[in-house]
Formats: structure tokens, C-alpha cells, sequence
């Protein structure tokens, strides 16, 4: 075979290739076309798709659409506690919203609620069966730690990783804090901070409200102050381990810190959350113990429980 042929062979070859790719492609965009037409999402917001002023601010139909997929994890959040009876409430931003706007800030872009610890572990355990195809639940703690030693499995291996530079800058920021996401994977929500490698789909962040100070009783007072150093132990072992190696007090004995400090970040993070469920207490006074661990991110605000005891519903946006 000259060289002729052997050219005009691989050209045949090609383009044999070439139609195989188009047709793949032609039906990878029917696959496509199929499926936008079956996730049309819902219309929560007014006028969706022209930009408003709002309170002198300019409301784009990019905002918009934003705001429609976080309302429709509220919905879809709100679906699943209504069937299990738990409580929920909206809170910092979008709570003022409500209140203020009958729906978001016109400037904001987050959606944030909160649930007593009981009712957020017992979602938390019914949420990968009870919510809907795409939406899927995002543990805190579901994140590797590149301060941790050996991890444990090989699943730990694969989550991906949170870095020394986001415990410095961004110590009680998403992976660290202990909460929860529901999130959209048909979308892609970039972060401009020191999680820049943390991208993931729009949010619903679900925070829990724990017990805390000030106590009545000396056991609570002292679970309290256990959880805090648990947390800070997950967060920042490096630092316990240096009040160890001092000497330093602690509630917890070192013998006991050294040993959950060798656990992976997942497993303290679980561990952390069943303490904080077993020590809860439906009295006195509730509210996020890592503003308490970590004061310097926000001065933590305590919220008494008889506060909870209504459920107010307000407008917001079309719900």
C-alpha cells in the first residue's frame, strides 16, 4: 500500500469517526432538549424576566431567577418538614425580607433558616429518601480536612478537601460551620473568598439552634462548654493540640482530645453533632454555638425558646 492510499484510508477512517461524534452529539442534545422540557422550574418571583427597582435598588432578572431556584429549595424543604411535623424558621436576611419586603432584600442573595436540633438531626436522617429528584443534602462535616492525618476509608478520600488557608481566613465559613445545605445541582454558585475550590450548585443553608448560655443547671453549663471544645478541636486541632502540650485547662481531658483529634474531620463532625442532640434541652435559651466558639466571625445573640412557640407565616415573593 503507497502512501496515497494509506492517506485516503485514514481519511475514510475519519470521517466514519466524524459521523459517529455527530450523531452522538445530535442525540446528546435531543437527551438535552428532552430534559428542559420536563424541569421547566416553577415561577415564585414577579416579573421574572425584566429587571425592577426596589427600594432604589436595581433588581436584575439575573437576581431574579437566583431567587426563584433558592424559593424553590425552600419549597421542597418546606414539603418534607410539613409530612415529618418539624419546625422551621426563616432567619437573619431572609427573616428581615419577610418581615420587611414580603420577600428577599432587594440586595441580598442568600437564603438562610433555622430548626431546633432535634427536628434538624431527624431531617437530616429522612432527607436522602424524602427529597425530590435533583435536590441532595450537604453535610458540613461531608468535606476531608488537610490538617487531619491518616483518613480512615477510602470514601473520606474521595470528599473533596477544605484548605489550611480557609481555617485561617475563613474559619466559621461553609465547611466549618456546623449546618447544613440543600442544593440545586442543575446549577453552579462560585464562591469569590478562600472556598474558591468549594463550588457547588445555590444553597438553602439550614442552621440548627442549640442550647446555650446561660445555664440554670451545671450539667448543661458544662455540656456546653465540652461542645465548645470539640468544636474548636475539629475546626482547629493544631491549636488544641498546642493548649494540650502547655497544659493548659480543659473540661475535656487531653487523654480524650488527642484521641478524637486523630479522627477524620467527617467522623468529628458526626460525633459532634450526635453530642449536641443528646445534650439538647427544649428550655431557657437557644442559638448557634459557633458564634459562641468563634465570637471574632459575628458576637453570638442567644433567642429564648418561649420566642419559638408561635408560627407566623408571611407573604414572601409568590409564596
Amino acid at each position: 500500500m503507497n502512501n496515497i492510499d494509506l492517506i485516503n484510508n485514514l481519511i475514510t477512517n475519519q470521517n466514519k469517526l466524524l459521523e459517529q461524534m455527530n450523531g452522538l452529539i445530535e442525540r446528546q442534545n435531543q437527551i438535552l432538549q428532552n430534559q428542559q422540557s420536563t424541569t421547566t422550574r416553577e415561577v415564585f418571583v414577579n416579573d421574572i424576566d425584566h429587571d425592577e427597582m426596589r427600594n432604589g435598588f436595581l433588581v436584575t432578572s439575573h437576581r431574579k431567577k437566583l431567587w426563584n431556584v433558592q424559593i424553590g429549595l425552600i419549597n421542597e424543604f418546606a414539603r418534607v418538614c410539613k409530612k415529618h411535623n418539624l419546625k422551621w424558621f426563616a432567619f437573619y436576611g431572609t427573616l428581615l425580607g419577610a418581615a420587611r419586603h414580603k420577600g428577599f432584600i432587594p440586595w441580598d442573595d442568600d437564603s438562610d433558616v433555622v430548626m431546633f436540633r432535634p427536628d434538624y438531626e431527624k431531617f437530616k436522617r429522612i432527607a436522602a429518601e424524602e427529597l425530590k429528584y435533583p435536590y441532595r443534602l450537604y453535610n458540613w462535616y461531608d468535606y476531608s480536612h488537610e490538617a487531619d492525618g491518616e483518613i480512615s476509608s477510602e470514601y473520606e478520600k474521595t470528599l473533596p478537601l477544605i484548605t489550611i488557608r480557609q481555617t485561617i481566613e475563613c474559619p466559621m465559613w461553609w465547611p466549618c460551620r456546623p449546618m447544613m445545605r440543600i442544593v440545586d445541582p442543575r446549577t453552579t454558585m462560585l464562591s469569590f473568598d478562600a472556598r474558591k475550590k468549594l463550588y457547588t450548585g445555590i444553597w438553602l443553608d439550614i442552621f440548627p439552634l442549640d442550647s446555650v448560655t446561660p445555664f440554670s443547671d451545671e450539667r448543661q453549663a458544662a455540656n456546653f462548654e465540652t461542645a465548645r471544645e470539640l468544636l474548636i478541636a475539629t475546626v482547629y486541632p493544631q491549636n488544641v493540640k498546642k493548649v494540650i502540650e502547655n497544659n493548659q485547662r480543659l473540661l475535656v481531658s487531653a487523654k480524650v482530645l488527642n484521641e478524637f483529634i486523630k479522627k477524620s474531620y467527617r467522623q468529628k463532625g458526626i460525633f459532634f453533632d450526635n453530642f449536641m442532640d443528646k445534650t439538647f434541652h427544649a428550655s431557657g435559651s437557644v442559638g448557634l454555638i459557633s458564634k459562641f466558639c468563634f465570637p471574632e466571625d459575628s458576637p453570638p445573640a442567644t433567642h429564648e425558646v418561649k420566642n419559638f412557640e408561635k408560627t407566623v407565616y408571611l407573604p414572601f415573593e409568590k409564596i
